[in-house]
């Protein structure tokens, strides 16, 4: 891990990681066995089982890494503004670009949908049955729904710190706290003790569809409770690495132990749920449901460490192009999926083998991405709006980072 100028490199790159992995994830969604059957437009005729192991393996650890990361910046914001501070500049950061995403962004789906729709010969939007509940009004957030549930969890987090300094005046509570999670990191038991409850509520969760591991609440006021519990434990964690930083160098010493911890659980799940992907609820037995869910969430919170640990451990010095692209992934996560769908829509016809459409979808979206953000958002009022700053277009770094 290294420090220039109080920017930490290698987390602003699991940072960038956990977005541009995101775009490889929805890119990849047209091409999976069973998605056509949830009569969703943009499903392709070519497709392929082991993308889908892909596509299970990059979406079990992906959102968790995110929100780690997330509360270990938080903390760090919160530390150099306050709490006052901290929510001007997230409603900034998050809630305005939010708003503007919403309004702007995610109407240009719509011409995929009737681009799709008219090459398929139906009309009128895609009619999917949604294999969770609904609830509250049912704002559809599509892929900008981390930007609302991180609105909701520095609420939640923010609220309840702030009990807990009024109440907790001599801090015990808050020492008994920080002195079990260090236990737990030292005995390398944190895993077991985020993965029981996350694994119990899912267990317990009629609807859940398995194999889509922690269900994205993409639509709808209030977030489903295991959504919730999995993001807010990751927020926290993060905050509490930020905190307690000895806790980034154990990661990165054990990082190995964790990747291999994180493989078991995959393979465990998959031999339960199956390769071939399912998007309602797979009918399991008791033992195989706890086993699942015991697994699958094992898997998550061994990826996201592993992940963590080893970009801890091997990147030590700041990067030029890992920095352009941790700036640009914000902007590049947020606009990428009107241009991915689109292309989806496409080559939806095509009759071309799903690597070769796949590759040239991702090839096409990033150079656009990219080329979007070099020239008309790093170094423009754009820029200023989603990052707080305006960067030089040069991707060179100055010397003190």
């Amino acid at each position: 891990m290294t420090t220039d100028n109080n920017r930490f490199h290698s987390l602003d790159t699991v940072r960038a990681c956990a977005l541009l992995a995101g775009i490889v994830l929805h890119a990849s969604m047209s091409f999976l066995p069973g998605f056509r059957e949830t009569h969703w437009p943009l499903a392709d005729n070519s497709t392929s089982t082991g993308l889908g192991i892909v596509y299970f393996v990059i979406h079990i650890f992906r959102m968790t890494l995110f929100f780690i990361i997330a509360g270990f910046f938080a903390r760090l914001l919160h530390q150099r503004l306050g709490t006052k501070g901290l929510i001007k500049n997230r409603l900034k950061r998050i809630g305005l670009p939010l708003v503007a995403a919403l309004m702007f962004i995610m109407p240009l789906t719509i011409i995929a949908f009737i681009w799709a729709n008219k090459q398929l010969g139906t009309q009128g939007p895609p009619k999917m049955e949604f294999p969770f509940p609904i609830i509250g009004p049912p704002i559809p957030w599509g892929h900008l729904w981390f930007l609302y549930v991180l609105l909701v969890i520095y609420f939640i987090v923010l609220s309840t710190r702030s009990l807990i300094v009024f109440f907790d005046t001599n801090e015990s509570l808050q020492k008994k706290i920080t002195k079990i999670i260090s236990f737990c990191f030292k005995t390398r038991t944190l895993v077991l003790l985020l993965a029981i409850p996350l694994a119990t509520a899912l267990f317990f969760t009629q609807w859940w569809p398995q194999w889509q591991g922690v269900p994205a609440p993409i639509m709808g006021l209030i977030p489903n409770f295991p959504a919730l519990l999995a993001y807010v434990s990751a927020f926290l964690i993060g905050w509490f690495l930020h905190k307690h930083q000895v806790g980034l160098h154990m990661l990165a010493a054990d990082w190995p132990l964790y990747f291999s911890g994180a493989c078991v659980g995959v393979i465990v799940a998959l031999y339960i749920a199956g390769i071939q992907p399912a998007f309602t609820t797979i009918p399991l037995n008791t033992l195989e449901r706890a086993i699942y869910a015991g697994s699958y969430i094992f898997a998550q919170w061994c990826g996201a460490f592993a992940f963590i640990g080893m970009a801890v451990r091997h990147i030590k010095t700041p990067s030029t192009k890992w920095r352009y692209l941790a700036d640009a992934s914000y902007w590049m996560y947020l606009i990428h999926l009107p241009i991915v769908w689109i292309l989806q829509a496409w080559m939806l016809q095509w009759q071309l083998h799903w690597a070769i459409k796949l590759s040239l979808n991702l090839i096409i979206t990033n150079l656009l991405l990219l080329a979007s953000y070099h020239y008309l958002v790093r170094s423009t009022l754009i820029g200023k709006f989603l990052n707080g700053k305006v960067h030089p277009k040069s991707m060179h770094l100055k010397a003190n980072g």
